[in-house]
């Protein structure tokens, strides 16, 4: 008996072919040949050619699996190759010992909005940022939101808040992103700080941010229309980076008119309050603010359940600055009582895993 193996055929070519030695033939020639001798010998000689033939046919079908197993080597798609590490073409780095409060060329400045949000708008590929302190670039490069800053500030040394640096850097790179220019500005400060981090998941203590009715939104909460006018000024940052004064323009409803962006310091109803707001942002980012702008003692996560994005304006009381006290006149809802109210969150204590960006190494920058 034969039997055939057949491979799969490879680039059009002829099927590859296996026979199998004819076992039960040989066999039989055997017997026949052994009719009339010693009964004894024929049977050894029978089992040397039941084991002849089971071990061509171990060969036969070892070398069969052997060349399947090579088509399919063949036909796997090749892995592309490593993307090259994004960088900087150019980049200088140079301390800035003016101070907070200085006035003029040294004012604090950025020429787009470095906060974890997406605004952002086209510069050419230019990164140009005065006098702002490093941890503030930490947190541009490795898109830290107000409900994990805290654990990032308490990884660094206290230099790296103090510290003030001006970092110009170009890249030749065409319609560069913002997150392209976040992972540009992780290999600058790896290349002239010699910053290493590590992303640590810990279970932590957060607020759940959750509708109180669902579906139903407060009256300073909207879904962001389409037909939104978005200004091409440029934008203010987020509400965790260095504030500029664009003028925006604001609707019958007071929303401002602006899309992927917060605005800061709207003119407030009442004294001593504080007013924000910001266009066509993702409710995970609205609510990713609250950490920050609320004095929270916590991170906030979302689940609220909505998709899409969203409008808001909200306007509240303050704490007090740490070490004075609340002034006589001060009147109106803290922050969780005016997120409650006016967007129809409540903020309900509770638990949750969260990613923390945390630096093992950090040192003063190598020379330009």
């Amino acid at each position: 008996m034969r039997v055939k193996l057949k491979a799969i055929s490879q680039n059009g070519r002829r099927p590859l072919a296996l026979l199998a030695w004819p076992c039960k033939g040989l066999m039989n020639q055997r017997l026949n040949a052994a009719q009339g001798r010693d009964l004894q010998m024929s049977a050894i000689r029978i089992s040397e050619c039941r084991r002849s033939c089971h071990f061509r046919r171990v060969v036969a079908l070892s070398v069969g699996l052997l060349l399947s197993a090579s088509y399919f080597l063949d036909a796997q798609v090749a892995v592309p190759a490593t993307q090259p590490k994004l960088a900087f073409d150019v980049a200088s780095v140079r301390q800035n010992l003016s101070g907070d409060d200085a006035q003029g060329a040294n004012s604090p400045h950025v020429n787009f909005p470095i906060g974890s949000d997406d605004a952002y708008y086209d510069t050419g590929g230019v990164f140009s940022a005065t006098n702002l302190p490093l941890i503030s670039y930490l947190i541009f490069a490795y898109k830290i939101t107000n409900n994990n800053r805290q654990a990032l500030l308490d990884s660094t040394p206290d230099w790296v808040k103090s510290e003030h640096y001006n970092i110009e850097a170009r890249t030749d790179l065409k319609d560069v992103s913002k997150d392209q220019m976040r992972l540009m500005m992780q290999a600058l400060l790896e290349e002239r700080f010699n910053i290493a981090v590590h992303r640590e998941v810990r279970s932590t203590k957060v607020y759940s941010a959750e509708l109180i009715e669902p579906d139903k939104l407060g009256p300073q909460l909207r879904a962001h229309s389409k037909t939104t006018q978005c200004p091409d000024a440029a934008p203010n940052p987020s509400p965790i980076s260095t504030p500029t004064k664009p003028q925006f323009s604001f609707d019958p409803s007071g929303f401002p008119e602006v899309c992927g962006r917060f605005v800061n310091s709207i003119k407030p109803s009442f004294e001593l309050h504080r007013r924000f707001g910001g266009g066509g942002l993702p409710i995970s980012t609205i609510i990713g603010s609250f950490t920050g702008v609320g004095n929270l003692d916590r991170p906030v996560v979302d689940r609220t359940g909505l998709i899409g994005l969203f409008d808001f304006v909200l306007e509240f009381l303050p704490d007090p600055v740490q070490g004075k006290q609340p002034s006589p006149d001060a009147e109106g809802p803290d922050f969780i009582g005016a997120v409650r109210a006016q967007l129809g969150i409540k903020l309900v204590a509770d638990k949750a895993p969260i990613e923390f960006v945390l630096v093992d190494r950090i040192s003063r920058p190598t020379p330009n």
